[in-house]
């Protein structure tokens, strides 16, 4: 079983990213789940169950977004090898420094120099919807407020992941950089949508 799974985690894949980070994500959701019943015991807190939730969903996204933005590609699948098989190898070729890239697809795009195939149409929307959660569920579960703060930090978070990439072997990719902060503040004007309308229903 671990051998088709393994196959499919391996095809470099939207689905087999999705797999790879899928376990640490839920393991993050459970240990999160753990530690939180233990302080809210101690404190004899009242539970609010659809915060508690949100928490709980928002842990588990960005455990799986740190997987898939930060760390090197197939990061946990070589873990999963190690663990599962046995095969503690390709850890290697991800100490080294990424590359940086500057130059929006768009614009190369406009010249000639790329074509926009169904791959890279995937993952131009994949890297904008990636990001949607984060806009949308910063501002119910966080004190960071709306307005100038929450876009700035659509713009800070992402600025930051791609800079960390560099560290991993990953690149500093501008169109990552565009395409994430677009997702971040959609995400927010989801939010500030929904919180408009439950405004005008409820007062």
């Amino acid at each position: 079983m671990f051998g088709k799974l393994r196959m499919i985690m391996g095809s470099g894949s939207v689905l087999g990213y999705y797999f790879q980070a899928l376990p640490i994500a839920c393991l993050a959701g459970i240990v999160y789940l753990v530690i939180r019943a233990v302080m809210l015991r101690k404190r004899k807190a009242t539970i609010r169950w659809g915060m508690e939730l949100l928490r709980l969903v928002f842990v588990c996204y960005l455990t799986g977004l740190i997987s898939l933005v930060i760390l090197p590609a197939n990061f946990w699948l070589y873990f999963y090898d190690g663990v599962f098989l046995g095969w503690w190898y390709g850890f290697e070729q991800m100490l080294r420094l990424g590359d940086i890239n500057l130059m929006p697809s768009l614009i190369r795009w406009l010249n000639g120099e790329l074509s926009i195939g169904s791959w890279v149409r995937t993952m131009l929307i994949g890297n904008v919807l990636m990001f949607v959660p984060m806009g949308l569920l910063l501002p119910l579960i966080t004190r960071i407020g709306c307005g100038r703060r929450m876009l700035a930090a659509a713009v800070l978070i992402p600025v930051g992941c791609e800079t960390l990439q560099l560290l991993f072997g990953r690149s500093f990719d501008v169109d990552d950089l565009i395409l994430n902060t677009l997702g971040g503040v959609i995400g927010y004007l989801l939010f500030w949508i929904c919180n408009k309308i439950r405004r005008k229903i409820y007062g």
